[in-house]
């Protein structure tokens, strides 16, 4: 029996992976681009949010991206996950570019990372709804 049809991959609730080509050569020659630009503000009540409460949006970002919540309250920290999430996508740019982008205007920079984790499916607006108990009237 063919070893490759013993152990077929079952679909579930997984996300489904996506393998891109690129140059093997040039590992750093990145091929995608940002979904929304720096000044895109999608959309805008997340916009307002990250100009009000930049610690919160912080957070948010850095606990989606697999950090400790609590580093998002950091000054430096955007510049760490701006770069974080274009390395682990594969987003074309480079380090100084991102401490720029989060030095000029942190909360343009906060906005397009989250349009971008929103994008992969990685943000979740909101929260889970938790069920009510289904009451089963005969046992009463």
């Amino acid at each position: 029996m063919n070893r490759a049809h013993q152990h077929q991959p079952q679909h579930g609730n997984h996300p489904a992976v996506i393998k891109q080509q690129y140059d093997s050569q040039n590992v750093w020659e990145f091929e995608n681009k940002w979904e929304a630009g720096l000044c895109g503000c999608k959309p805008m009540s997340r916009c307002c949010f990250s100009c009000c409460c930049f610690c919160c949006m912080g957070c948010k970002l850095a606990s989606r991206l697999g950090e400790a919540a609590i580093i998002g309250c950091c000054p430096c920290t955007l510049c760490y996950l701006r770069t974080k999430l274009r390395t682990a996508r594969r987003i074309d740019g480079f380090c100084c570019g991102d401490l720029c982008s989060a030095c000029v205007c942190g909360p343009c920079a906060a906005t397009q990372i989250a349009f971008e984790l929103e994008h992969q499916g990685l943000w979740d607006e909101e929260p889970a709804k938790k069920s009510k108990p289904v009451r089963n009237d005969r046992y009463n």
